[in-house]
């Protein structure tokens, strides 16, 4: 069941303060191959609301942060349906920035200042009061929603997410080592500064699979290749998922360098584009 939102300018305490009706409900989420697709349905009755939207002065907001890469963000969803009892709205989260838990504010904001603003439907407490707006303050409070980031293709996913563990290592001063002498795991060290920062990168997940996952995997398919003929390998989970990843593939007959970039979908332009998004958004 939806939950009721609020209307918190005005507001007086935990009571109604608009006599209006504000919910979200039956919340889809949908992977695409490069973005997730958020779509809702908020319910409103109140006249003002929908004037305030239809002038442009203002918009439909959706706060996201996820805990899995510590990213944050704000999204303007659009409306693409309209009813006689309110409008479905649709958003896109790009897939490199999150994973797992996702968690989402759902509100109406000013877009620009508003002033003298006031509600029909408010309480009666208030008489003819009015507030003076900027833009961002929120206008109705949906409250919040939850979905799991379930992306279309996440390259650190199983089957190569299990393949490589990488360990923070007091030895090693500069570079990355890979060893195969696990049976579950290729291990890739880095120096325990590297190793710090690395873990800092957790909201550019494309910067971290572009500059450590894919020399490692690189690497190791270089391992599979110089050494499947001369030692066994079918014991180890690693060998047999990456061996599995590349066939499906095609086969061993490209480069190792090509190889690699079909398994990670091509982590270099990821991260580029990524970069140019961030660039533009400055």
């Amino acid at each position: 069941m939806a939950k009721r939102g609020s209307y918190p300018h005005p507001i007086i305490d935990a009571a109604d303060d608009v006599g209006s009706e504000f919910e979200i409900r039956n919340v889809l989420v949908d992977p695409t191959q490069q973005d997730i697709e958020v779509t809702y349905e908020v319910l409103t009755d109140d006249p003002d609301l929908h004037r305030l939207l239809k002038s442009g002065d203002a918009m439909h907001s959706l706060r996201w942060s996820c805990s899995s890469t510590i990213s944050t963000g704000e999204m303007e969803p659009n409306e693409y349906q309209r009813h006689q009892k309110g409008m479905r709205c649709r958003a896109f989260l790009d897939q490199d920035l999150v994973r797992g838990d996702v968690v989402a504010e759902v509100s109406v904001i000013a877009a620009k200042p508003i002033s003298g603003h006031s509600w029909a439907r408010q309480h009666s407490d208030y008489g003819t009061a009015a507030f003076d707006l900027q833009p961002g303050d929120i206008l109705a409070d949906g409250g919040r929603i939850r979905f799991r980031a379930n992306k279309l293709y996440d390259p650190l996913d199983p089957p190569i997410g299990s393949c490589f563990q990488f360990v923070r290592s007091t030895s090693l001063h500069k570079g990355i080592s890979v060893t195969f002498s696990g049976d579950e795991t290729v291990d890739v060290q880095l120096p325990a500064n590297t190793f710090d920062d690395f873990k800092m990168f957790s909201s550019r997940p494309d910067l971290q699979i572009g500059l450590v996952v894919l020399p490692a995997l690189m690497e190791t398919l270089s391992f599979i290749q110089n050494n499947r003929n001369s030692e066994p390998l079918d014991d180890k989970a690693w060998f047999i998922a990456i061996d599995r990843l590349v066939e499906e593939r095609g086969g061993w007959a490209p480069s190792i360098f090509e190889l690699a970039q079909k398994i990670l979908e091509h982590p270099i332009d990821s991260a580029i584009r990524a970069g140019l998004t961030v660039e533009e958004e400055d």
